[in-house]
Parts: structure tokens; C-alpha cells; sequence
């Protein structure tokens, strides 16, 4: 298993060490008496840089100065069975503009809630331990989601969502990196030039 080194303590970082596709496995809890969920499903990750237009857009939704921002990143949600064609229903941009004194910590600018779905802005920090935390405040409720890495193949996230009336949900995630393409043809190529040179023993068991 490998591990981040170093850990990442902005959202740059955080996000470049998030780029690709990661088999997510969800179990969401209702507190309110509900039956819990449980799914599975790709998210997929893009950072962007500091010159990406939709920064100003999002910027202008939310009436924050784009010299604020830094960058972001585009997230994708998709069944994890067949390939399916990227839909707006199921994505969001996510536009970080950090504290100048302090980049471990500052604002996140998203085209749409989670919860709500509409622009908003949370909150969000590191802690020592690499672990972050963000904070969301919507009309109807409030949100908190931390995230961290186990190692640079495996990221845990949890959340809870407490409402007015008292109502709360908790979800867990575990995300899985999966090879792109070229990585898994890159194992297939390995993985025969070692075949060519220690031929399988089996062929000598087929015999017995």
C-alpha cells in the first residue's frame, strides 16, 4: 500500500492527489427512521487550474472577486456497470478560493449543493493530521463532510446533514482508485513479458 508523501493540506493538492475515477461504496443512514442505503458508483475528478473561464462564472453566481480564487475542480457521478455518458444532473464545479495567510484553510465555491440545489459557499480547513473538514450552511439545514486518504489508492469520506426540524442523515463512503486505460494496459503488457519469461508452471500440472 502506498502512502501520500507528503500528505496534502490545500485543496490543490488535495485535488490534483484526487484526479481520476474512484469506485465510490456509500452507505447512507436516516436518523428519522427511514430504511439506510447502500450503492455503488464512479466518481470522477478533474482539477482545473486558475485560468479555467468557469471560475468567473461561478464567482459572478456567488458575488466573489475572481482574484480571490484558485483553481477547482469538475465531479462526476456514473453507474460503475456500463460507461455512460457524462450528465449535468450528476456534476458539480467546485471552486477553491483559500485564505491568503493560510492556504490550508479558506472557501469553496460550488455551482450547485449537494443538498440544495443551488450555488453556495462552505467552509473548509485542514487538519494536522491531513484530514479535511468542510462546512456547509444551506436555507434548510447544515452539512459537514470530512475527507481524508488512507493511502493514494484509498480516500474515506463521512458526513452528516442535520435539518430545522431536528431530522439527520450520515453517509460513509469508501473510494477505490481505478486504472484508466493506459494503466491497465500497461499491467497487460507486464504481465505478459513475464509470462514470456517464467513460463506457467500449470502447463506441467495439466499433464499429471
Amino acid at each position: 500500500m502506498n502512502y501520500l508523501d507528503p500528505t496534502p493540506r490545500t485543496i490543490a493538492d488535495f485535488f490534483e492527489a484526487s484526479r481520476g475515477t474512484w469506485l465510490n461504496r456509500r452507505v447512507v443512514h436516516h436518523l428519522d427512521g427511514q430504511d439506510d442505503e447502500t450503492a455503488d458508483s464512479n466518481l470522477i475528478i478533474e482539477p482545473f487550474s486558475s485560468t479555467d473561464p468557469v471560475i468567473k462564472k461561478i464567482c459572478q453566481d456567488l458575488n466573489v472577486k475572481v482574484s480571490e480564487a484558485s483553481g477547482g475542480a469538475r465531479f462526476w457521478w456514473e453507474g460503475n456497470l456500463i460507461q455512460e455518458a457524462q450528465n449535468k444532473d450528476y456534476a458539480a464545479v467546485v471552486v477553491d478560493a483559500p485564505d491568503p495567510e493560510d492556504h490550508s484553510r479558506g472557501f469553496l465555491l460550488r455551482d450547485i449543493g449537494y443538498m440544495e440545489k443551488k450555488s453556495v459557499i462552505s467552509t473548509y480547513y485542514f487538519a494536522e493530521d491531513g484530514v479535511l473538514t468542510i462546512k456547509t450552511r444551506y436555507d434548510t439545514n447544515v452539512g459537514i463532510e470530512r475527507c481524508w486518504f488512507v493511502s493514494d489508492q484509498i480516500r474515506m469520506r463521512v458526513s452528516s446533514i442535520q435539518f430545522l426540524d431536528g431530522v439527520a442523515m450520515t453517509t460513509y463512503c469508501t473510494e477505490f482508485r481505478c486504472p484508466n486505460l493506459s494503466e491497465i494496459l500497461e499491467l497487460s503488457a507486464t504481465a505478459r513479458a513475464r509470462a514470456d519469461i517464467f513460463p506457467s508452471k500449470s502447463a506441467g500440472l495439466d499433464r499429471v
